[in-house]
């Protein structure tokens, strides 16, 4: 039997209320390049049967930037919450896409990893990101995401 780890149930927790009682709602999971946001979303959508979109999916590398292919992700995000169903939202830059898209996210999860590693360019794209838009200072919940045995961490 799969294990579960200990910060996905942290993540349950904060998030039931929020999914029972908002029909349409948008949770987007943020953080920096292989922290484990796609795994958790995949969890989350599956724990709470949901839609996910991964947003990597409707990604251009870019020499300088990252581009989103905006409207394709904006037409599944009103084809979900119209239905009306809450629908989680996952990747890099979420406060980005979700300004550009003209979207508010109902709950965000912004997610750490020790074990994390990017290349320089994506390194210096993130801290761009994150110093314009404060992702784990605005979110609901940040979470740290280790497998190595440490206690979770939550704020």
């Amino acid at each position: 039997m799969a294990t579960i780890l200990p910060s996905y149930l942290l993540v349950v927790d904060a998030l039931t209320p929020v999914m029972r009682k908002s029909h349409g709602v948008i949770v987007t999971i943020d953080g920096r390049d292989g922290v484990g946001k796609t795994t958790l979303g995949r969890y989350l959508a599956w724990h709470f049967d949901v839609s996910l979109i991964e947003t990597d999916l409707f990604l251009i590398p870019a020499r300088d930037h990252l581009i989103h292919l905006d409207d394709q992700i904006n037409r599944i995000i009103e084809r979900c919450i119209t239905t009306p169903r809450p629908v989680i939202v996952e990747g890099i830059s979420m406060l980005q896409l979700m300004k550009r898209i003209h979207r508010i996210p109902g709950f965000s999860i912004y997610v750490t990893n020790s074990r994390r590693s990017s290349g320089k360019v994506m390194d210096r794209r993130l801290s761009t990101y994150e110093a314009a838009f404060s992702p784990s200072t605005i979110a609901n919940i940040v979470v740290k995401i280790d497998t190595d045995g440490t206690k979770p961490s939550v704020r």
